[in-house]
């Protein structure tokens, strides 16, 4: 398949140099010092699985490429319309866009922009982060869950699930992708917003009480709200996000490492997202808007 990959991160980078090990066709969209350093160095990813060093197709601009038939969109949330607009040049009849990004309505906001019902809801599973050399480093897992608003899964979309499973991606298609994307949200909602306010990683989080009651707190919350819009998720969700394995104790979650970073932070795809739907079914908010008004701040001294 040709395959366009819109942020070539820590997400955007691993999938798509695992589709480049596979022998796809793979172009990436990067910009400044990242694109130079994957142009002259190539695609690094430090693996605990081992390493890679790929030469990579990468450009800051896709609209020469023409039509793909699968775009990755990587971006954060809050870029998602900018991102959509970038590569409408390479959306053809038969072309997919798979959204692997925090959140829950990315793919709405994308198919609200296309105006094609090519679009699929993704939820990411991995622990990974870019570093200052331009590295990916990859902690741990590394699988998708991908499908349709409705639950139907085209051809094209079986296609794209055998292709990452080719790759060694592990790819599940949902029948139900939104319930699939609160629950990533329960944790999303905790543990992303409490290690950026904190500075914190996983180990620290779950090694003091009092932190580790908010987290299971404000996962309730979300779990509430999920199961208020028709979502049916099992509690036993929180308990298995509590425990975490060894191998991701020192990670940093996406949002920590957009603060030491000092990059915009990604509030609105996550927290506000359960603030702005407990609003719309009466449910209140009251940790989700605690964590959000803190990191809302933070984003203001930006």
């Amino acid at each position: 398949m040709k395959v366009l990959v819109i942020g070539a991160g820590a997400v955007g980078g691993y999938f798509g140099g695992m589709l480049v090990r596979a022998g796809e066709d793979v172009t990436f969209v990067a910009r400044g010092e990242y694109l130079d350093s994957i142009k002259s160095r190539g695609l690094i990813i430090k693996s605990y699985k081992g390493e890679l060093s790929l030469k990579v197709n990468v450009v800051s601009d896709p609209a020469r490429l023409g039509d793909v038939d699968l775009i990755l969109m990587c971006v954060k949330s809050y870029s998602t319309e900018e991102a959509t607009t970038q590569c409408l040049k390479n959306i053809g009849k038969n072309t997919i866009i798979l959204s692997l990004q925090n959140g829950v309505d990315n793919a709405d906001r994308i198919l609200r922009i296309t105006g094609k019902d090519n679009v699929l809801g993704g939820v990411v599973f991995i622990s990974s982060e870019l570093n200052k050399w331009g590295e990916i480093l990859h902690y741990y897992s590394g699988k998708l869950v991908i499908g349709k608003r409705d639950g139907k899964i085209s051809d094209r979309g079986r296609k794209v699930a055998r292709m990452f499973e080719k790759a060694d991606v592990p790819c599940t298609i949902s029948n139900d992708i939104q319930r699939d994307l609160w629950r990533k949200l329960v944790w999303n909602a905790a543990f992303n917003s409490v290690s950026a306010i904190t500075k914190s990683t996983m180990e620290e989080m779950m090694g003091c009480d009092e932190t580790r009651a908010l987290i299971r707190l404000t996962m309730n919350e979300v779990l509430s709200i999920a199961k208020g819009i028709g979502h049916c998720l099992d509690e036993q969700v929180i308990e298995e996000y509590l425990d975490v394995p060894e191998r991701c104790q020192k990670m940093r979650t996406s949002t920590l490492q957009d603060l030491l970073k000092g990059k915009y932070l990604e509030i609105d795809a996550i927290n506000g997202a359960v603030i702005a739907n407990g609003r719309k079914i009466g449910i209140p908010t009251p940790f989700n808007s605690s964590l959000y008004a803190l990191l809302k701040l933070i984003n203001n001294k930006h």
